[in-house]
């Protein structure tokens, strides 16, 4: 069941290393109120406004100088109320799950998309691989399950769920005052715009390419500047941001999907 989270901490590193798939931000406050901690190939995201701070995912399971990190962007762990998670992938939830030696925000109500439930009774594979059926070994306490079009006020800051499913059964993103999104894991993003994330830990691509593009209709008429991704890092928002997400993002040695990003994800 653990497989896993034992994938993510432990051989994850070297099945990637030098592949250049992955470009998370580097730790630090950016425009618009936006703040990130990198956990090696993956960012935890923070919105402030009115000195009031959300947080978009959580992370690795039991990640070492985690909440070292966040108070370096002078945000305390403990005074973080809500934790909106995109889905519930090991990388994105390890730092709220219910078996986690400490959680990492453990005065957070946590809001998850209703789709991702499937994978909480062990039930509903998250991947297979080699004939091998993999599961998600997520668990959360107490949750908050969100919608399509739900709008969600979280102490002056508005939320916009947006159903994105295909990454995982019940993958959201949030769209926050209108002006940033959070995309989580549907998109892989380099210089020459957006993609439908790799197929490898994509479990339906063809929905997520249909999703992205009701994503695409749905951000063309909003006023979003910035995109967050999970993976791909911090783009201040243009046309190019969908502009491949009919094509799965692919990376090899050879080809790598990204130049610029770095050959270990540990670095």
């Amino acid at each position: 069941m653990r497989f896993m989270y034992f994938f993510d901490t432990k051989l994850k590193r070297y099945t990637m290393y030098g592949k250049r798939m992955l470009h998370p931000a580097e730790s630090g406050k950016y425009q618009e109120g936006i703040s990130a901690v990198r956990q090696d190939d993956v960012n935890i995201w923070f919105y402030t406004k009115n000195g009031r701070t959300i947080a978009i995912d959580s992370g690795h399971l039991d990640h070492k100088g985690a909440s070292e990190m966040i108070r370096h962007l002078g945000i305390e762990p403990d005074n973080i109320r809500h934790v909106l998670l995109t889905h519930s992938d090991v990388d994105h939830c390890g730092g709220v799950d219910k078996n986690a030696k400490k959680k990492l925000f453990p005065n957070a109500e946590l809001y998850l998309g209703r789709g991702e439930e499937v994978y909480f009774d062990g039930a509903f594979c998250r991947m297979i691989k080699a004939g091998i059926p993999l599961k998600n070994p997520v668990r959360l306490d107490a949750y908050n399950t969100v919608s399509n079009g739900e709008i969600l006020h979280l102490n002056g800051i508005q939320v916009e769920v947006i159903e994105v499913p295909g990454h995982t059964a019940g993958h959201v993103c949030y769209l926050v005052d209108d002006t940033v999104l959070f995309s989580g894991d549907c998109l892989a993003v380099n210089a020459m715009g957006g993609y439908s994330l790799f197929e490898f830990f994509t479990q339906n691509p063809v929905l997520n390419k249909k999703s992205l593009q009701i994503l695409k209709n749905r951000i063309e008429h909003s006023n979003v500047k910035v995109v967050c991704t999970g993976h791909s890092g911090i783009w201040d928002y243009s046309p190019k941001i969908f502009a491949h997400i009919d094509e799965s993002a692919k990376s090899s040695w050879g080809k790598p999907f990204d130049i610029t990003a770095p050959k270990s994800i540990r670095g």
